[in-house]
């Protein structure tokens, strides 16, 4: 298609088939700077035309940009009506590009491609029109400026003189426009494997610059271009970076990947919905290859499918959905390689282990502008993996001040940054499964566990469900364990050969589970029921009337919380919009095994939520405080405190002389007491309690 003909059929589109979006961006010019033009419609009025942009994007942009402004539409402010005209949706097939398939082919074309954003720039100015003028005739000539490097025209029309360096930049008199570097990281949902999520320059202009922000999910349609890379000697090389020249860009509502899911993979999914045995199935096929842990199995589960999303208060504060499960446990347990499973099952989930993770890693940070002057906001793993999963392995090797780093992100779903004068916040509503050994390597199984968490409390507490997992010495357990081991080596070993074991395969297969988690996160909105709302409320008050008759606190109102998630979830396993009395069954269920395993009092068996403030049942508490009474009442009789006598007057409070001469040890350690001399002690400081 021509030049002319192609001018033609523009205006002639703009001025009878598209004439109200036409009119309402010129009356809101300039403030309103865009005609979005949708490839479908465009297709549908001249099919020639829609192949035109898509194949030589540059000439049909700037011939539709001419001929909306040759149609003369009035703006309300009077101005020239010269909007940018901007095509969207593109068909799938053959323009949906992944970023890392972006090659020579596309080259000056327009393509479509989907990721998150990543990293953006300071907005800066870029020459759109450059005026040169020439040092010998002083004759001016004005050039549209390349967007990867500024070129001064090669001969003097008016002079007629040739070479380098016979024309100046007149910078006042060019013309500029607003620019924005972006990079765009591909989707963590569509890459598989080892391979790591390709990246690409974004370049935004004028209208579309400030339109994104890091963690944003986004559409782009865009020009693939070229720009040569400088060698370490300030040479060209002959290999040339790409970059996206973006013509639209779509945020995509939707925070939970679009996993393609046919017709009969549908009905197979509500088939299987179905079945009574379904929260069994889909906990045995999480990493069937790791024996036992089922309660952990069952919690991750429902940590896949997630809350109900979107529950906002009459005061706007919006309630959380998402799970988060923490596991701490032996050397040798799994929890790695279920975390890793979990990585690869989910739709979305970025897998990052603590030992090499910072703060700013995983949430956000200023950095300096790579392209040039200013300042970048860079999205951390939790931003990015929003509207999914992040794993972060072994979590108490991270620093404890990167750590707190998180505490935001994990309750109310937001980074807040203020760095280089820069205050923003990103959306993190991501589902944290965390790792993490116990402070001395392994549990000592004589100690409360609370007390060998290496992680802060007020951390701990944002976790709705604690899994210890212990490496207990049992000869029938640990006959299982190594039976079930060699099974699963046998079966890989005969899968290799084409040949599969059947009884080590999953009761369903990683593909259908991930589409079947996918189809329920996008299709269910579970309610709680009266019933369930009951037996929630029941469980919670008598757990309170417990605590308040032994002085102790079992749980708390974030628990209750807690609970309403994992009975969402477990009805959105079921593909059911009402959260029902076997839902609120199934949460007290995990949550009452997490307390009795967690938060028990070895000394009392009563349920004891302190020791996660305090690291200590409240028991040990009130007795380490009283041995701390009787120091502090002899020290006003004598100048040291044999230990002796304070063991005998610890036998009036009930304290056996080999459990009073723990407390004290342990005292001494925390720097409560000291030894100034062989058998006699000392306060080291004021204790709060």
């Amino acid at each position: 298609m021509e030049e002319n003909e192609a001018i033609n059929a523009f205006e002639e589109f703009f001025s009878e088939y598209i004439q109200r979006e036409v009119y309402d961006v010129a009356s809101g010019f300039p403030q309103k700077r865009s005609v979005n033009v949708d490839l479908e419609k465009l297709a549908r009025f001249n099919h020639e035309l829609a192949d035109l942009v898509t194949e030589r994007p540059d000439e049909a942009c700037g011939w539709a940009e001419y001929a909306i402004k040759r149609i003369g539409v009035p703006t309300a402010s009077g101005a020239e009506f010269s909007p940018h005209v901007r095509f969207y949706n593109l068909p799938a097939d053959p323009y949906d590009v992944m970023v890392q398939n972006l090659g020579a082919e596309h080259l000056n074309k327009l393509a479509r491609v989907q990721g998150v954003i990543s990293l953006i720039s300071d907005i800066k100015p870029r020459m759109v029109h450059a005026l040169w003028e020439c040092l010998h005739c002083e004759s001016r000539v004005k050039v549209l400026s390349d967007k990867g490097n500024l070129v001064p025209p090669g001969q003097c029309n008016s002079c007629g003189r040739k070479g380098k360096g016979i024309f100046r930049l007149i910078e006042k008199s060019s013309e500029f426009t607003n620019m924005q570097n972006v990079k765009l990281q591909e989707l963590v949902e569509r890459v598989r494997g080892a391979s790591p999520a390709a990246q690409i320059d974004l370049w935004l202009e004028d209208d579309l610059t400030n339109m994104v922000v890091p963690g944003e999910k986004v559409l782009v349609s865009g020009i693939l271009r070229l720009r040569p890379m400088i060698t370490k000697k300030g040479g060209r090389s002959s290999v040339y970076a790409k970059f996206l020249d973006v013509v639209h860009v779509q945020k995509l509502e939707q925070e939970f990947e679009e996993v393609e899911i046919s017709k009969e993979e549908e009905a197979q999914i509500i088939e299987l919905s179905k079945n009574p045995r379904l929260p069994e199935l889909i906990a045995q096929s999480i990493a069937s290859g790791i024996y036992g842990h089922n309660e952990m199995k069952q919690a991750i589960a429902l940590q896949l499918f997630g809350g109900t999303p979107n529950k906002v208060l009459p005061d706007g504060q919006k309630i959380r959905s998402d799970i988060h499960v923490l596991l701490v446990g032996d050397p040798g347990t799994g929890k790695s390689a279920l975390m890793l499973y979990v990585a690869r099952l989910a739709p979305k989930c970025i897998y990052v282990a603590g030992a090499s993770s910072s703060a700013v890693g995983l949430t956000a940070a200023a950095e300096r502008d790579e392209f040039g002057e200013g300042w970048v906001l860079k999205a951390g793993a939790l931003v990015l993996a929003s509207g999914g999963m992040a794993a972060i392995d072994e979590f108490e090797k991270m620093k404890a001040e990167d750590r707190g780093a998180i505490h935001e992100c994990l309750e109310q779903q937001y980074v807040s940054i203020a760095k280089a004068g820069m205050v923003t916040r990103f959306k993190a509503q991501t589902a944290l499964l965390a790792a993490a050994n116990p402070k001395f390597g392994r549990f000592d199984l004589t100690q409360p566990v609370a007390q060998q968490f290496a992680l802060e409390p007020a951390l701990l507490s944002r976790f709705d469900l604690i899994f210890p997992v212990k490496d207990v010495l049992d000869e029938t357990r640990d006959r299982r364990l190594a039976e079930h081991i060699i099974k699963g080596h046998k079966s890989a070993a005969k899968s290799f050969k084409g040949t599969p074991d059947e009884s080590i395969v999953p009761p369903i297969s990683v593909d259908l589970l991930r589409k079947y988690i996918a189809y329920a996160r996008r299709n269910t909105s579970p309610e709680l029921t009266e019933e369930a709302s009951d037996k929630i409320k029941e469980y919670y008050i008598q757990l309170r009337l417990i605590g308040e008759k032994e002085k102790t606190f079992p749980i708390t109102a974030r628990q209750i919380e807690g609970l309403i998630r994992l009975a969402e979830a477990s009805a959105k396993m079921r593909l059911n919009n009402k959260v029902e009395l076997q839902d609120a069954e199934k949460s007290i269920f995990l949550m009452d095994y997490v307390l009795k395993e967690v938060f028990v009092d070895r000394e009392t068996g009563k349920i004891d939520y302190d020791v996660i403030g305090t690291g200590q049942p409240k028991s040990r508490t009130d007795k380490m405080r009283s041995i701390l009474g009787i120091i502090n009442n002899l020290e006003q009789k004598f100048d040291l405190v044999s230990i002796e006598e304070v063991v005998k007057e610890a036998a009036s409070y009930g304290l056996e002389e080999f459990y009073a001469r723990r407390l004290i040890d342990e005292l001494e350690r925390q720097g409560d007491l000291y030894e100034p001399k062989t058998g006699f002690i000392k306060s080291a400081r004021p204790k709060t309690w």
